[in-house]
């Protein structure tokens, strides 16, 4: 049975600190380093130690999940494609995530309705729990924050807007290096969510 996470309801998109961990890992960093930065000399402002801790591991597995050439590129990357990035290494993360964004999302955008109803997301969710038994346990509330964090995280990667009862999905105008290096990369699952083929 696949094993999915509901972890990332205590996460957020954190694009600035994504970007200062790379810029960090650009200039020679290691992992250990950029962690005692985190934490000892709170590089990330954070409010407390346990959160400065909990932050640096979730960017850096974040940030493992990409190779470096995305690592690379990316301080060249406007902001919107920067945070295309940020999002992509999200669902390298989690895939029941990705599994939302390539089922539902890139749906949306494949059929040309462009609108993503609460009900479209209730609908996702009721598959998951009828395909597997650990997503069948969790309770109304994990799956009420669980949908709460991916439409907050698509938000803020600028691929929805908020309308109330619905949310407009947009087609994001990716930078062709970027594209050229998914496929390269062969993350072209990925690319086909953002891209709506």
């Amino acid at each position: 049975m696949k094993k999915y996470s509901a972890g990332m309801v205590s996460h957020s998109f954190w694009q600035d600190e994504f970007s200062q961990y790379i810029d960090l890992v650009n200039e020679g960093l290691s992992a250990d380093e950029i962690k005692y930065k985190s934490i000892e000399e709170n590089y990330f402002h954070q409010s407390s130690k346990a959160r400065s801790k909990d932050l640096n591991n979730v960017l850096k597995r974040r940030v493992t999940k990409l190779n470096q050439d995305y690592i690379k590129l990316y301080p060249s990357l406007q902001l919107a494609d920067k945070e295309l990035v940020n999002l992509m290494s999200i669902m390298k993360l989690n895939s029941l995530f990705e599994e939302f964004m390539y089922e539902t999302y890139r749906d949306e955008l494949i059929v040309g309705d462009a609108k993503l109803y609460d009900y479209e997301v209730e609908s996702f969710f009721s598959r998951k729990q009828q395909e597997n038994a650990q997503v069948a346990n969790w309770t109304d509330q994990t799956i009420t924050r669980l949908t709460g964090i991916f439409k907050t995280f698509i938000r803020e990667a600028g691929l929805m807007k908020d309308h109330g009862e619905y949310d407009d999905v947009i087609r994001p105008f990716m930078d062709y290096r970027l594209e050229n290096l998914m496929r390269i990369n062969k993350d072209n699952r990925i690319l086909s969510i953002f891209l709506g083929r």
